[in-house]
């Protein structure tokens, strides 16, 4: 191609335009509700209510023959993740009324079931202990012996209080004891790993329209943004050489900053089409093959208050080239140092629109 321009054409190389284009279709979604993420969240913050499952595969039990045997405190112990959540709040543990499974269960997920201890946390130090209720160790005896029968545990705080976030894959039960050593008692403690965890959140609220103003990049429910943009504008006949997508920030959104350095953001191509009704990323056939990537501070430009992404020529050479298969980008935010953090991006009904600006090069006339 490139040698063919230069040999044609009284202009050798041919004309080169760029034009900008809005999106004929724009929404957010959120990637559902059960999260697997580092973190566990339980609390509410606005319409975001969150809470924990567990499970545990098997247990560790004290050697109830040792002399002088005797149980103590059965605990949960939780890691703080204390860059989320620093108002002090109240957790219930409780066995889940009804089996779940990480691969399918979904918002509001089984009911608490039979209470086994509250505490309150302070988000204070780096662990959280949960103490079980008195007696309860022949319950753990007793999930030790019949494992599979435990539907697994939840964790929830009381309607309305604040989100706490704990470490995912470091919590673990313990149990203390006593027993005696050369006549004197001697304090000891058995862990048993938790083996399995999970969170998960209310629907998103609001939930777009497919008229809103601003399309939501981000916050505790991850939303992503879904753009489609018309390439049927573009002459046949031409070489598409570059595009770059232009997400600008309202007014009213937060700019990114300091806290925000490690946050990267994800473009993927969507395969198919779609409505602006959707809701969730499953209802988007976007691939799981990341287009391009880059920290969201590097593609920030200060001036115009846009996120600005190159997208591959390839990409736009095979919408111009095979239209059916322009289902637009889906573009992703991981901040998880900043979980609440939301950007507020114009929509195409607003006055600050996304845009993609393509750059193609017009062959010119053979010379022979």
């Amino acid at each position: 191609m490139g040698a063919g321009r230069l040999i044609r054409g009284p202009g050798g190389l041919g004309t080169t335009v760029r034009v900008a284009t809005i999106p004929d279709r724009d929404t957010y979604v959120e990637a559902g509700t059960a999260d697997l993420d580092s973190l566990l969240l339980v609390g509410t913050s606005g319409t975001f209510e969150a809470r924990t499952f567990l499970k545990v595969a098997a247990w560790t039990l004290p050697d109830t023959t040792l002399p002088g045997f005797t149980p103590q405190t059965v605990f949960l112990e939780l890691p703080r993740n204390l860059t989320l959540g620093f108002d002090s709040t109240t957790m219930n543990l409780s066995l889940a009324s009804s089996p779940w499974d990480s691969t399918s269960v979904v918002w509001p997920g089984p009911s608490a079931g039979a209470h086994l201890g509250t505490g309150g946390d302070n988000r204070v130090t780096a662990v959280f202990t949960l103490p079980l209720d008195p007696g309860s160790f022949p319950q753990v005896v007793q999930w030790a012996h019949t494992p599979t029968s435990i539907p697994g545990f939840t964790l929830q705080a009381p309607l309305g209080r604040p989100l706490a976030a704990y470490v995912a894959g470091a919590l673990r039960f313990r149990v203390g004891y006593t027993h005696t050593v050369s006549g004197a008692p001697v304090a000891d403690t058995v862990s048993t790993r938790v083996t399995e965890d999970l969170y998960l959140h209310s629907p998103l609220s609001p939930a777009p329209s497919g008229t809103d103003t601003s399309l939501v990049l981000g916050g505790l429910f991850k939303t992503e943004v879904a753009v489609h943009f018309p390439v049927d504008s573009l002459p046949s006949g031409v070489s598409v050489d570059e595009a770059t997508l232009v997400l600008n920030l309202l007014p009213s959104s937060p700019a990114p900053d300091a806290a925000d350095a490690l946050a990267r953001v994800d473009v993927r191509a969507i395969g198919s089409g779609w409505s602006e009704g959707v809701t969730e990323q499953s209802d988007l056939a976007a691939d799981a093959t990341t287009l391009t990537s880059g920290t969201l501070t590097a593609l920030y430009s200060t001036s115009t208050r846009s996120i600005v992404i190159r997208l591959p020529g390839a990409l736009m050479r095979q919408w111009v080239a095979t239209p059916s298969t322009n289902g637009g980008v889906l573009v992703r935010l991981f901040n998880r140092r900043n979980l609440t953090k939301q950007f507020l991006i114009g929509s195409r009904e607003s006055s600050r629109p996304p845009e993609v600006h393509i750059s193609y090069t017009q062959l010119p006339p053979g010379r022979f």
